[in-house]
């Protein structure tokens, strides 16, 4: 078989690779699952890979509780989302006031209901109903604009508080839970595919030229369930970039800075880069959540209570 036709046989397989590999991609621009491991952001892109592995490993106990946390870290990602846009706008919602007391409060920090609080207000408030054409807020205030999202939204909560009050599932109905509570955080997720155009990015380096009036940013886009990514570079005309903190690029190509309310580091307890958030403002430190893991790191600088007062958080 190694004359003409094992030869020509090559060929064909050969040149019809690259349009077997372009059909295969195609057909996966349909399937949920492969656009947010591969395209939405990091935090939630993990968690949601997370989920499916535990579903597809048997493990009714662990699953379960996976869809639960991935439902939560995607509102809790969400609002930290808005709750930047708006400060950034000098707009103050209401649901902050809740948000601010349970920080102070040192013991548990927010949780599902007040990020879905959040979402809810922005989705209403009339303070928003003015903005740009091309602001990211458009299409985040629709998370839960829809009947099927909140009323999945709502579902989940429930389970979730179930869970924290030690209402658990029998396990005789824990299949079927999984399957319902899959299936309402797929009803969220699909409203969220507007975060595949919102990426989330971390810029790792920015040279200004004053007389070009640009600056070279080198930036990290944490795309998809990895966070090991590699460096790109693009140009902006804005010289306060900063260096070391996260952004959302916007479909426009504007960047909005997201700290403190996200802040991109090594986790101190795993050692994987995460994603943070304010969790608890206790006398003296702020302590930070990680969306992926749940890890805590406690900052006790001074500068870092004064950085949450800045955006009314403290």
């Amino acid at each position: 078989m190694s004359g003409p036709p094992a030869r020509a046989r090559a060929r064909v397989i050969d040149s019809g690779r690259a349009l077997r590999l372009r059909a295969e991609a195609a057909s996966l621009l349909d399937d949920l699952g492969h656009s947010v491991r591969t395209r939405f952001p990091y935090p939630i892109a993990y968690r949601w890979r997370e989920s499916e592995a535990r579903i597809s490993a048997g493990d009714a106990q662990a699953a379960y509780a996976a869809i639960l946390d991935t439902a939560e870290q995607l509102l809790c990602y969400v609002a930290q989302l808005v709750l930047a846009l708006t400060h950034a706008r000098q707009i103050t919602l209401g649901a902050v006031t809740a948000i601010r007391d349970k920080l102070a409060g040192g013991r548990s920090g927010p949780g599902f209901g007040d990020w879905a609080n959040v979402l809810n207000e922005a989705a209403t408030s009339r303070q928003l109903n003015n903005l740009p054409e091309a602001h990211p807020l458009n299409d985040i205030r629709t998370l839960l604009a829809h009947a099927d999202a909140e009323n999945a939204r709502q579902a989940l909560s429930e389970r979730r508080n179930d869970q924290a009050h030690l209402r658990r599932v029998d396990p005789i109905d824990l299949p079927h839970a999984i399957d319902v509570a899959f299936a309402d955080l797929t009803r969220l997720v699909e409203r969220a595919r507007f975060l595949a155009d919102l990426p989330l990015l971390e810029v790792t380096d920015v040279r200004w030229d004053a007389f070009a009036r640009s600056a070279r940013v080198e930036y990290r886009e944490l795309a998809g369930d990895h966070p090991v990514v590699p460096t790109r570079t693009m140009t902006s005309p804005s010289n306060d970039l900063e260096t070391g903190s996260l952004y959302l690029r916007d479909t426009y190509g504007s960047l909005h800075l997201l700290r403190p309310f996200l802040i991109g580091r090594d986790c101190p307890i795993c050692r994987t880069w995460s994603t943070f958030h304010a969790e608890r403002v206790p006398k003296g430190a702020v302590v930070f959540k990680s969306l992926e893991h749940g890890h805590t790191w406690e900052d006790t600088s001074p500068g870092a209570r004064r950085l949450l007062s800045h955006v009314g958080l403290v």
